[in-house]
């Protein structure tokens, strides 16, 4: 098995198979392997639309429990609409996974990827949540921002590393049965 150097200069093993390959996923939470197909299937559908993205994470923080995902869906189509109004058309996609552990409210971990032909730098849309995001508090982890080509494997074997923290299963289901745990859309131009 190869070892893979991303940016933080980890060294990632490849330990989760996905379309006959191996790919490096985060090897201490166990993985849901929907949630990792989904965020293969999207970056997929993506790539065959745009040869490069802008991937970048953000952390949607709840003041308070909400028994839905009202919320988050609305930011995300404020989002959307923000998008055009700044880009023009863009593809774009996005990932969101609720947790809930041992605080009294969840919080959303979040993926959006963008065309990377069109977005240059991910300021603007950083800037853009911050003013979208009212039910709470948004931030940015450690190494938010990923511009990945489809040529370049090991940019996009980081990637997937990063993205598979969203697919952990610690934290998850602390929620009413009719509400997801996690959504992920399809790679659309904005319109």
């Amino acid at each position: 098995m190869a070892v893979i150097e991303n940016s933080s200069r980890e060294y990632l093993t490849p330990n989760f198979e996905y379309g006959g390959y191996y790919w490096p996923v985060i090897s201490r939470y166990q993985i849901r392997k929907d949630i990792m197909h989904g965020i293969f299937k999207l970056l997929g559908q993506f790539y065959e639309k745009s040869s490069k993205l802008i991937a970048i994470r953000l952390e949607l923080k709840m003041k308070q429990w909400s028994q839905d995902n009202q919320h988050v869906g609305h930011f995300f189509k404020q989002l959307k609409r923000k998008l055009f109004k700044h880009y023009g058309h863009c593809y774009h996609g996005y990932i969101w996974v609720r947790e809930q552990n041992h605080a009294t409210a969840q919080h959303y971990h979040t993926a959006l990827l963008v065309d990377g032909h069109k977005v240059r730098h991910s300021n603007t849309i950083k800037q853009l949540a911050k003013c979208i995001w009212q039910h709470g508090y948004l931030s940015l982890p450690k190494c938010p921002f990923y511009r990945v080509h489809r040529s370049q494997i090991q940019r996009f074997q980081a990637l997937i590393y990063r993205l598979s923290y969203l697919a952990k299963a610690e934290t998850k289901g602390d929620r009413p049965p009719a509400v997801k745990d996690y959504q992920i859309s399809r790679c659309i131009r904005g319109q």
